[in-house]
């Protein structure tokens, strides 16, 4: 069987997928004023179970009839959401940020818990149930309430894909389109197969309900609407395929060339990026063993344009040969000090960002402003640097000693009260090469994180630095 047949199965499922990741594209578009989210994600489900479905339809018509049709709904449905939400994110703050997560009730927590999944399930159910079904607000939520209950499980598997795929994101920033893209399809895809068969016994009560009515209504000649109505269905995908089949077949060749362009050069071209995406996404992340990504952090410190260069590319050119380069970066972190009188300690939200970035690995070593190391060396996050001090000289005067708690001597596998190395203060040869300077005037430290860097990387950023 010939796969690259229009009506093959392995064609039909790469329309599908461009079918869901156009959706997901437009929906974001049309998401961006934050008040029509509502309406632009009824409108994605209630094309996505089609396609889904293997139901006939076009991909825009129908997308934008469910917009226009549904938004008044879909709207309102949405605020009460995004109020419930928002008061759920202000607990939470209170709980993390302001009262201190240990400090809190575990019975409260697990109840601010399920209440806030179940607020989020609803908020991914609700629309699918605007989208399929005529029904008033009220069994709207009624409906999404008992779905998210009997449907949790699933439910986590699908949220815990979404927070995958962020994570992955923040990861691989690099790739941060194409994990977006795969992965809120996938989510999409899942989150429509759990719908789909979760309604499939409510449309056949329903359909069960419609028969039994329009034979009483054929006996006692009598017509009486239903609350809750399928919407009606369109051509089966087999027959979409067999009528354009026909259609092309009659075609004169330019205007075969007008049917392809008018009907199917959006997906092949989407396609083909697809394709290409994915296999620069594997070479690059798997192929290439030999490109190295060092990146840094400035705080407080200033470097110039020419150091710059020798901390980025000229770093670079010493250690890959290849002619395919991952970047190196050198990032200056903002910092709000007063410029007259720059306080030694940093805001804590700030900290807390300059944390995050290390624990997802954004950063393998730190430049800070002499006036500062007490603060950010009590981050606990740095690697023992000591084997580098002896080996390029450094006397105990330029050395910043830190003896770890018990925790901390356990996670650098060391001995119990040994005063370990945090961070070292540059030379000022050094920091002449590299145009370094502390904004305060009292030098640079430099420190290295704990990350997953081979000791061998490090090993050739110090011999770099120092030679």
């Amino acid at each position: 069987m010939n796969i690259f047949k229009f009506d093959s199965p392995v064609m039909n499922f790469i329309g599908k997928v461009a079918d869901l990741i156009i959706l997901n594209l437009l929906t974001l578009v049309l998401s961006i004023p934050i008040v029509t989210y509502g309406a632009a994600t009824t409108a994605k489900y209630y094309v996505s179970m089609k396609i889904i479905r293997g139901e006939e339809g076009t991909l825009f018509k129908p997308y934008f009839k469910s917009f226009k049709e549904n938004f008044r709904q879909s709207t309102i449905a949405w605020l009460i959401l995004l109020v419930i939400l928002a008061v759920l994110g202000v607990d939470w703050y209170w709980i993390i940020a302001v009262k201190g997560i240990s400090t809190v009730n575990n019975i409260y927590l697990i109840g601010v818990g399920l209440i806030s999944l179940l607020a989020i399930f609803t908020t991914m159910t609700i629309f699918p149930f605007i989208a399929r079904f005529q029904l008033t607000l009220k069994e709207a939520f009624k409906g999404a309430v008992i779905f998210s209950f009997l449907n949790f499980f699933k439910l986590i598997l699908i949220a815990a894909l979404e927070v995958i795929t962020v994570i992955a994101c923040v990861w691989y920033a690099r790739w941060l389109p194409l994990i977006l893209l795969f992965g809120t399809t996938s989510a999409l895809y899942y989150v429509n197969l759990a719908v789909i068969k979760g309604f499939k016994k409510l449309e056949d009560k329903i359909q069960k309900e419609e028969e039994e009515k329009k034979a009483e209504e054929e006996a006692e000649n009598y017509e009486e609407s239903e609350p809750l109505v399928l919407r009606p269905d369109e051509h089966t995908l087999k027959g979409k395929v067999e009528a354009e089949k026909q259609t092309f077949k009659n075609l004169t060749f330019p205007e075969k060339i007008q049917f392809f362009k008018d009907y199917y050069l959006g997906k092949t071209i989407l396609i083909i990026l697809v394709i290409v995406f994915v296999l620069w996404f594997i070479y690059d992340a798997f192929l290439d063993k030999k490109d190295v990504l060092y990146s840094g952090g400035l705080i407080y410190v200033n470097v110039t344009e020419d150091g710059e260069k020798l901390l980025t590319d000229e770093l670079l050119d010493e250690w890959v040969t290849n002619k395919h380069k991952k970047e190196i970066q050198l990032t200056e972190l903002i910092l709000d000090f007063d410029e007259e009188n720059p306080m030694p300690v940093a805001d804590p939200t700030q900290d807390q960002a300059i944390m995050a970035s290390v624990i997802i690995g954004a950063y393998d070593y730190f430049l800070v402003d002499a006036h500062l190391i007490e603060h950010y060396e009590q981050f606990d996050c740095y690697k023992n640097i000591g084997e580098y001090a002896s080996l390029y000289g450094f006397s105990d005067e330029d050395c910043y000693f830190i003896a770890y708690d018990e925790e901390a001597v356990e996670e650098n596998h060391a001995l119990e009260g040994q005063t370990y190395i945090n961070a070292i203060r540059l030379p000022e040869a050094t920091c002449e090469k590299f145009g370094i300077s502390s904004q305060s005037g009292e030098g640079v430290y430099l420190l290295l994180t704990l990350n997953k860097r081979e000791k061998e990387t490090d090993d050739k950023f110090f011999e770099y630095i120092f030679r």
